[in-house]
């Protein structure tokens, strides 16, 4: 655990214990988001996500938190056979993850856009723009790179690269 600028800083691995502990007592806990990879839906430094453990089984469209190489990843389950999911960044134009429903940690049960407005990721009209954001898969790389490249995404974006630009340098000293 460190402080920079202003922040607390805390290792991946507590942060997200404690998360899932807390998940495992029944409460809800409200994260912050980083990175691009759920590009256009939610935004990292931007938004913040819900989570909680869930009351039905999971099902195509929900937004998981789950475990992936050693990793805490937040995507959208796209497939489900058994006990297989498979799983994908709404903002990655390419790899999918497959984990099964134990590597699942909590689903996603509310989006809180600039960390204010509050958004149900399962109401049918968000289904319906990730189904459509979804079947845009082969072109989702040149949408996405107009979408980034909108003037008001610009300062946000940069500032984004430029803030895991330096958490990229200060790992490789630790």
């Amino acid at each position: 655990m460190r402080i920079v600028k202003d922040k607390l800083v805390i290792n991946n691995e507590e942060f997200f214990g404690k998360v899932i502990a807390l998940l495992g007592e029944g409460k809800s806990v409200t994260i912050p988001v980083k990175g691009f990879s759920m590009l256009p839906f939610i935004r990292g430094e931007r938004d913040l996500v819900e989570l909680a453990r869930p009351d039905r089984d999971y099902a195509v469209d929900d937004i998981v938190l789950f475990r992936y190489c050693g990793r805490y990843v937040m995507h959208r389950i796209i497939s489900i056979e058994g006990e297989k999911v498979t799983i994908m960044g709404d903002g990655v134009p390419e790899n999918v993850e497959r984990v099964t429903k134990g590597d699942i940690c909590a689903l996603a049960v509310k989006i809180l856009r600039g960390g204010k407005r509050a958004v149900n990721p399962y109401a049918p009209r968000q289904i319906r723009k990730a189904r459509l954001w979804r079947k845009l898969l082969p072109m989702r790389g040149y949408l996405l790179a107009v979408y980034r490249r909108l003037p008001w995404n610009w300062f946000w974006l940069h500032r984004q690269y430029r803030q895991m630009q330096k958490e990229q340098i200060k790992e490789n000293e630790i």
